[in-house]
């Protein structure tokens, strides 16, 4: 009898012990997720305030030097060749200006043309937008809209969001084509957005640095498209996962709380 007390008593601890571990670990990983979530705000909080004070300070000296070179392309004093290296610095003029955009977006509060939509309306005006951008590439755009759950937003910001995310799966099949699968679905408690590339895809160590304030794997990227994708879904509240695998490709899952379930 007392053989079998204590062979229940040890079962008992080991169970218990067990379950206390498993606990433990779960808390550590969620301590850890969501720390990771706090420093990733952080950082785009960060970047909000620099670009808030800056860019509008740099795109008054850029609007007046590009006014300037327009002028100055149109005189007849000047020959083919310094006519060419005028249009080279008003492309690079044209590509500062966007990046002054995108930080100035990061900055804009979620306030500024809020609607109340399933985003029917929103997708079909990216669609339209991307389109030509897709053929161009060879991209195929398969479209699927099954949701009537609506989410309240920023139009502009949104829209930007989507067709960043667009842009960002074309560009990965650039050269090669492919298909770039979009899915937009809904429940009574979230909106589910899928975007599906099957472009170059990304190894671990450069998918867990997707979305970090200056990181992009394109060469001549600034990786402030994302960052803008990362703070407009924050602004939300919802939450946005990635899948990649080199050769493959990669997959975007965004979910953002309901107003229905509101």
């Amino acid at each position: 009898m007392e053989y079998w007390t204590i062979f229940i008593n040890v079962i008992t601890i080991h169970v218990g012990g067990t379950i206390v571990i498993v606990l433990l670990i779960e808390k550590i990983l969620y301590n850890e997720k969501l720390r990771e979530r706090y420093l990733d705000t952080e950082r785009l909080n960060l970047t909000s305030e620099l670009s808030a004070s800056i860019s509008h300070e740099l795109r008054n000296p850029l609007t007046v030097t590009s006014g300037f070179l327009q002028l100055l392309n149109k005189s007849t004093n000047i020959n083919e060749r310094e006519k060419e290296y005028i249009h080279y610095s008003l492309q690079e003029l044209g590509r500062a200006e966007k990046i002054i955009s995108d930080f100035l977006s990061l900055a804009k509060p979620q306030a500024e043309n809020m609607v109340l939509s399933n985003l029917k309306k929103e997708m079909e005006y990216v669609n339209n937008i991307m389109g030509p951008y897709a053929n161009f590439h060879k991209v195929d755009i398969q479209y699927e809209f099954n949701n009537t759950s609506k989410i309240k937003f920023d139009q502009n910001q949104l829209q930007q969001c989507l067709i960043n995310l667009y842009k960002n799966g074309i560009e990965s099949m650039k050269g090669k084509g492919g298909t770039l699968t979009v899915k937009i679905t809904g429940t009574n408690d979230e909106v589910e957005i899928q975007v599906r590339d099957t472009g170059i895809g990304m190894s671990k160590d450069e998918l867990s640095r997707v979305g970090k304030p200056y990181y992009s794997t394109k060469q001549e990227g600034t990786g402030l498209g994302l960052m803008v994708v990362y703070n407009t879904i924050h602004k939300l509240g919802g939450n946005i996962k990635v899948e990649s695998e080199k050769g493959i490709g990669t997959t975007f899952f965004i979910s953002i709380p309901s107003e229905d379930n509101n």
